[in-house]
């Protein structure tokens, strides 16, 4: 017994021991923006899948190190409601069809863009819509 106990101490030491939290600074950078109608490029082609709309954005705060180490979101505002990308919501068109339409992100160094498409490939341009940018920079 004195045997067992003395095993589940030293386990526990040693769990407690390394189990220690580690604790990491970043900064933390939020921006806000709107992409105009204008702004969002067609590509693909109507009808056929692929065919969307997207807008590449400048932030060279997107560094290398921020895409290895760090994190960033995207976050769109809808009805007064910050909402996270990738967003998909689905419709109902007037002859009944249902199809889905949404919002996804990709990034490399100094580049943001933002795709949106819709299911039904007749994707009409998101029009005037604001976005929130969050950048966490590993120190």
């Amino acid at each position: 017994m004195k045997r067992l106990l003395f095993i589940t101490l030293v386990a526990i030491s040693l769990f407690t021991v390394s189990c220690t939290k580690e604790s990491g600074n970043a900064n933390i950078m939020t921006v806000d923006f709107n992409v105009q109608s204008g702004e969002w490029v067609q590509y693909g082609t109507s009808g056929q899948e692929g065919f969307g709309y997207a807008v590449d954005l400048d932030f060279p705060e997107i560094t290398n190190n921020v895409i290895e180490n760090g994190m960033v979101t995207l976050y769109i505002k809808r009805d007064n409601v910050w909402t996270s990308v990738p967003f998909n919501y689905f419709y109902q068109s007037n002859d009944g069809i249902n199809y889905e339409g949404g919002y996804f992100y990709s990034m490399k160094p100094g580049v943001f863009s933002i795709d949106y498409y819709e299911s039904d490939h007749y994707t009409q341009n998101p029009g005037n819509q604001i976005f929130r940018l969050v950048i966490v920079q590993p120190i």
